[in-house]
């Protein structure tokens, strides 16, 4: 061997170094994880529309009582799930326009937060909305740090470095554990509690770790120093593990403060690295335009996609802040579009749109897809990948009608034009041409096909030599089910049940038969010793015997609508499919559970006979636009249901609070105001069109109210009264959680509502009852005394007539009655005949004066005052008419119509005519004046002659008819007096009261 020269020494060096740079290359390049294809993260968006002021989000938090807070450039905001409330500082006074441009925010206590904003630490309580100012530099940025010590947050600012933010900023006092200090162009990128007394900050050039010890106090800290370059980011997971983002790789931070390299991303990591409760890291790269999530050793490109109706948009959002709340919902802050929210939980069905779907089968893991004029496809089982088969047989001019694999791994396609067969190659095998508009793949037995287009059924062998072995003629058949010895044929007529034949080699049934349903079947599947029809009126469910039973009531809310067809998934649930969307019922049977084109369908019509389990028990419809396909186990339909609180609360149609009211609230309302209204939220964040919420006012409602999407509730006009209201959340799922108590309320009443007065009042009603009650009786008393003392003075009355028309007429009678015995007797002398009818004559005279005085006295109408004054007056001048005595009268102009019993009247009326006729008989007098004198019910009744008079000494002895007179007066209740004297006449003075 020559030595070599010294130019191809030089070669040889050259080449060897080219080389170790190629293999160092291959090396770096296997070191770094492969980048798995891009994957679309179905999220929603919530920006300007829905209330957000400004539309970059710098930071999400969610508090103790599971509110979303968010700071942004323009404000705090905190969101329900539906719409934002914005918080914000007033541009006057303490405070200024970069107070309102917030970065960073932490709860340091329940409803109590530290915000940083460009030149400024504010406190700020939830409960009231108020903002306080706890330090500001102007243009010198507080950064604030995920660490509380002692409940106060840990903030870096220029002049002061790493500090305590409480009522004011206090340094902290760090000393160095060892040789290594802190550079002075150190700057904080992020930091995180390594424990209750240690916390670790790292920085573009390194890591401190810093903690108390025994020999300190207040806020001096030990640190340790590490030089490392190009740190970005540090996250912690569920554990308290800390990894840290230098250069392209991720390491964990080991106990003893050494490094662990667990993954090279290719990539500088931007500092919002986010690690979820699976352990997942999320992040972007520097430019945050590029998003990536690193499960395991698995890297994933991640695209933002929002469903828009039957379309997507696909989202480029620059990502400042990744946050995972309790529910494990991911929220992406970002600067531009605002807050997107990821659910796991939500269902999103994979799509493909190959256009009218008529039929799926599976075979060797893959999806076939038979369409209308758009060919075969071969489908992945997750729906990623799709390749059409042999188009130049099944082209865009094929219709395939029905799909079947058998058990040599071959595909049979029945089409319009006939029937094909290819193998695992797409190649043809076998061809059977037919000329059908409907064709359909019945249950096979063996190595056997059955195969039905329009009214003939075809038999097919199915072993290595595909061969026509029958031909028969019968109805249409959509579904047919050999189960529990009978044979189950779904007919567009109906469901025929019979016998099942020992031969099953044809089909038996005919339109003789009875329907035992009368909607037309498409499919039918046995489930746990019941038979399920889906049909054009819902699902109904048969025994093995072939009654129908129908046992669960949900679903009756099916009644009406056409399913197509229904499959089981391994969880107990049952899924269909039909002309209005894909519903899953609950393993329970109490919940029927709709997706619509918010869960990514392919539309909501979807087809009859294109429906599979297919691939690792995956459910997949086929629909007038492409294919549906789902993993069963990603639907948790059983789940925890979160808290409900309040978000906001009008009383009196006053604002509560300018903040985010507390839990167990009382108040007490006006009745003249008794108003409420306001609204809730719940920590789980689910999808706002698919969440429910009922409400009960206690003591005024008896009913929950309808669930429904919306989450505010409204009361007006309360009647007095003490009442309690609940809330219950129903998720999309349908799960209705126990009602949660939001707040207490008493209507104060009015006065007269209250307890004490309606006490008052019943006593007062009860004692004016009794008052009544006993003046009823008391009045009932005297009207029935008044009603004896009436009976008393009718039958008196009848005994003065009585007597009266004995004593006068009965006694003028009796004269006339002898006088005109004697007029007989006398007939032959004419003269004393005639004297003695004259003293007839004159008897009858008197005694017609006295049946009218009797009538006058008797007739009721003249039981008042001016009737008797105006009798009185007739009488008086009729009775002293054909005598020589002048009668002069003194009444009143106007006589009141006052009332007189008839007893009064008579007796003051005979008072008169006694009076009157002594003035005739026996005063010789010329002149009588009779005066009537009312005052108020006061009568008086005068009588004065200018007679002889007589001695009034003699009074007490003077005839009867002056102590009848007095005797009447005193038994009407008057007075009777006389006044006289010899050659002075008479005058008698009477009164009484009416």
């Amino acid at each position: 061997m020559r030595p070599l020269q010294r130019s191809e020494f030089h070669a040889f060096l050259i080449r060897c170094r080219l080389c170790i740079i190629v293999i160092s290359l291959l090396f770096i390049h296997r070191s770094v994880l492969p980048q798995q294809p891009a994957e679309n993260l179905f999220v929603d968006a919530y920006g300007i529309e829905n209330g957000l002021r400004q539309s970059m989000v710098s930071q999400i938090l969610q508090d103790s009582r599971g509110l979303l807070w968010m700071v942004t450039g323009d404000g705090l905001h905190c969101f329900n799930g539906r719409e934002f409330r914005v918080f914000r500082i007033p541009y006057n006074g303490t405070y200024s326009n970069a107070d309102n441009m917030m970065r960073k925010i932490i709860e340091t206590e329940p409803g109590i937060f530290m915000i940083s904003t460009a030149s400024s630490i504010l406190r700020f309580n939830a409960f009231t909305g108020k903002f306080d100012l706890i330090n500001r530099e102007p243009s010198v940025y507080h950064h604030l740090l995920d660490v509380l010590i002692d409940g106060k947050p840990l903030v870096w600012v220029y002049s002061k470095g790493l500090s305590i933010a409480g009522d004011s900023l206090q340094s902290l006092i760090l000393n160095p554990a060892g040789e290594k200090k802190i550079p002075e162009d150190f700057v904080p990128v992020q930091a995180l509690p390594l424990g209750r007394e240690s916390f670790a900050v790292i920085g573009n050039n390194g890591i401190m770790i810093a903690g108390r010890s025994g020999n300190t106090s207040g806020y001096t800290y030990n640190y340790k120093w590490t030089d490392a370059g190009e740190c970005t980011a540090m996250a912690a997971d569920r554990s308290g593990n800390i990894y840290i983002a230098k250069g392209t790789s991720l390491y964990l931070l080991r106990e003893d403060s050494s490094w662990l390299r667990i993954a090279d991303v290719g990539m500088h990591i931007n500092p919002d690295l986010k690690i979820d409760h699976q352990g997942s890291f999320w992040f972007s790269d520097l430019t945050t335009k590029m998003h990536y999530r690193l499960s395991g050793k698995k890297l994933t490109k991640i695209e933002f996609v929002e469903i828009a109706g039957k379309y997507y948009d696909t989202l480029k959002p620059s990502v400042k802040h990744i946050y995972e709340d309790k529910m494990h919902n991911l929220w992406f802050g970002t600067d531009g579009n605002g807050l997107l929210r990821y659910s796991p939980d939500k269902v999103i069905f994979e799509k493909y749109a190959v256009g009218f779907t008529r039929c799926l089968e599976a075979l060797d893991g893959h999806i076939f897809a038979g369409t209308f004029n758009k060919g075969l496809w071969k489908l992945s089982d997750d729906l990623s990948r799709a390749e059409r088969v042999n188009p130049a047989l099944f082209g865009n001019n094929t219709y395939i009608l029905d799909l079947k694999s058998d058990n040599r791994g071959r595909l049979w396609i029945a089409t319009r034009e006939g029937l094909y067969v290819i193998n695992r190659a797409g190649r043809c095998i076998y061809t059977f041409a037919t000329n059908s508009i409907t064709a359909t793949f019945l249950e096979p037995s063996g190595n056997l096909v059955f195969l039905q287009c329009d009214a003939s059924v075809y038999k097919f062998r199915a072993d290595s030599d595909p061969a026509l072995i029958g031909e028969s003629v019968n109805n249409s058949v959509n579904s047919l089910l050999y189960y529990a010895g009978k044979q189950w044929d779904g007919t567009p007529l109906g469901l025929f049940i019979k016998p099942q034949d020992k031969d099953k080699n044809m089909i038996i049934w005919n339109e003789k038969d009875s329907a035992v349903l009368q909607y037309e079947i498409y499919q039918l599947l046995p489930l746990k010793e019941e038979v399920w029809a889906a049909t054009g009126n819902g699902i109904s469910i048969f025994s093995a015997e072939g009654k129908l039973i129908n046992p669960y009531s949900s679903l009756a809310s099916l009644t009406g609508e056409v399913v197509y067809a229904i499959l089981p998934d391994n969880f107990g649930r049952v899924w269909f499919s039909g002309m209005n969307g894909i519903g899953c019922i609950s393993r329970d049977r109490k919940r029927v559970i709709r997706f619509t084109m918010r869960n990514n369908l392919q539309s909501l019509e979807f087809n009859h006979n294109a429906a599979l389990l297919g691939p690792g028990g995956r459910i997949c419809f086929g629909g007038i636009n492409g294919l549906n396909c789902i993993d069963p186990s990603r639907v948790k339909t059983e789940r925890e249901l979160p808290r409900i609180h309040l978000f906001n609360l009008y009383v009196s149609d006053t604002i509560f609070s300018k903040g985010i009211p507390p839990d167990g609230i009382s108040l007490s309302l006006s009745r003249e105001a008794a108003h409420l209204h306001g609204s809730v939220y719940t920590s789980g964040y689910g999808d706002a069109h698919e969440q429910g919420f009922s409400f009960l006012l206690e003591g005024y409602e008896k009913e929950w109210n309808t669930p429904v999407a919306s989450p505010a509730f409204a009361y007006r006009n309360l009647p007095p009264g003490e009442y309690r209201l609940l809330v219950r959340y129903t998720d999309p799922f349908l799960n209705t959680g126990t009602p949660i108590p939001l707040l207490t309320v008493k209507v104060v009443p009015a006065f007269w509502q209250t307890l004490w007065f309606a006490a008052l009042l019943t006593i007062a009603i009860i004692a004016i009852t009794v008052f009544i009650v006993k003046k009823i009786q008391h009045f009932r008393y005297i009207n029935r005394i008044k009603a004896l003392e009436q009976e008393h003075a009718i039958e008196k009355e009848r005994l003065r007539i009585s007597k009266d028309m004995h004593d006068e007429v009965g006694a003028s009678l009796t004269r006339i009655s002898i006088l005109s015995e004697i007029a007989k007797s006398r007939q032959q002398e004419p003269d004393k005949t005639q004297k003695v009818i004259e003293q007839i004559s004159e008897i009858a005279g008197n005694v017609v004066d006295e049946l009218s005085e009797i009538i006058w006295a008797m007739n009721p109408k003249n039981d008042s005052l001016d009737n008797f004054a105006a009798y009185v007056r007739r009488y008086a001048s009729t009775y002293l008419e054909a005598s020589t005595v002048d009668v002069k009268f003194h009444f009143p102009d106007t006589v009141p119509s006052l009332p007189m019993s008839a007893e009064l009247r008579r007796n003051l009326f005979l008072v008169i005519k006694e009076a009157l006729h002594n003035v005739i008989k026996h005063s010789g007098a010329s002149k009588v004046m009779i005066e009537l004198q009312i005052e108020k019910k006061c009568l008086s009744i005068n009588l004065k002659d200018n007679g002889r008079g007589f001695d009034g000494k003699l009074l007490p002895g003077t005839g009867n008819g002056l102590h009848n007179m007095r005797r009447r007066m005193e038994d009407c209740g008057g007075t009777f007096r006389i006044i006289s004297a010899n050659g002075q006449g008479t005058e008698i003075i009477t009164s009484v009261d009416l």
